[in-house]
């Protein structure tokens, strides 16, 4: 067992170090890490006998590389609040950081509000539902903090976005055996309000914007998710490998212009990005130290093993580190 924890140990920094691909990733559009879905579960061994408290407050910090190498930071304070032992609510808000060569921007992201209800509530079994909306904070459109006072204010591209200007519903179900967590989600845009400003005409002057994809008020299509995981406990100490899969299930679009001339001015017009659609795929990690019966550290960590070659809406991670503190209460 001490052999196969060095292995997990030595496995995370490997692949941080090693991977070079690029995907939508674990810092998903929301509906990856909503409520239960996706959560660590610790059991003493594999017929599970430890119950898990009703309530949660946790405080996380992420760590994630973006696009271009954009440095994107969170703080995520989260509550979840069991009002019955089957029947619970969560509330997470996001504060984001992001900087990279074209500038930096900061605020808090779209908050997301889940309600989940297990029809199952067995110590070796447990299905749960979940439901509930993701909200946008903003319109996706924070402007560039670099240039000249005499220059004219540019979009930065969706990687340096607080928001991604949508909102969402979001509805999944978790299904544990023992072991073993599967897990089926599905991401609904209901309402887009992402006014996105950026294209590369308007950044001809600065090389390193045409790196980056246009996302000109971005119209995003819906997430399919699955997911697996399986719990290793290890003592105090759980590890949660598992494969997360996310398919886009039809292009993004978004507005082009064609370039004008003397004599023709062209309108706007919405597009389809090419690319956009198909599966992503992604190796995680979870962990979870219970220093006592209510405290708990965790650690998560994602990578990409497959990507889809256009993401225009900024969720490209090349990696992500989360660390957090748990504090669960409540029988």
């Amino acid at each position: 067992m001490e052999r196969l924890l060095s292995s997990f140990v030595i496995l995370i920094p490997m692949l941080a170090l090693s991977t070079k691909a690029t995907a939508q990733g674990c810092s998903d559009a929301g509906v990856c890490t909503a409520g239960p879905i996706g959560e660590l579960y610790v059991g003493t061994d594999s017929v599970a006998t430890t119950v898990e408290p009703r309530h949660m407050v946790r405080l996380s910090y992420s760590y994630a590389l973006g696009e271009r190498g954009v440095m994107i930071q969170q703080v995520v304070p989260e509550l979840a609040w069991g009002i019955t032992k089957r029947l619970g609510v969560q509330v997470k808000v996001p504060y984001m950081s992001a900087s990279g060569n074209l500038g930096s921007n900061s605020g808090v992201g779209d908050p997301t509000i889940t309600t989940s209800y297990a029809f199952i509530a067995e110590q070796e079994r447990r299905l749960q539902a979940v439901a509930g909306v993701k909200i946008p904070s903003g319109d996706a459109n924070a402007l560039s903090d670099q240039g000249p006072p005499s220059q004219v204010a540019r979009s930065l591209p969706m990687p340096y976005q607080t928001s991604l200007g949508t909102t969402d519903l979001l509805m999944g179900l978790a299904y544990r055996h023992k072991r073993i967590t599967t897990t089926v989600a599905y991401q609904h845009v209901l309402a887009n309000n992402n006014r996105n400003g950026f294209r590369h005409n308007v950044w001809m002057d600065d090389m390193d914007a045409l790196g980056y994809f246009e996302s000109w008020e971005l119209v995003r299509a819906n997430d399919a998710v699955a997911r697996i995981q399986y719990a290793l406990p290890l003592g105090k100490l759980a590890i949660q490998p598992g494969l997360l899969a996310i398919y886009h299930t039809a292009k993004d679009q978004r507005l082009e212009q064609e370039p004008m001339t003397a004599s023709i001015q062209s309108e706007p017009r919405l597009v389809d990005v090419d690319g956009s659609e198909g599966t992503t795929l992604n190796l995680t990690v979870d962990a979870r130290y219970r220093i006592n019966t209510n405290w708990a550290v965790e650690l998560a960590y994602g990578s990409p093993l497959l990507v889809r070659s256009e993401r225009p809406d900024g969720l490209t991670r090349s990696m992500v580190l989360s660390l957090g503190l748990a504090y669960r209460f409540g029988q």
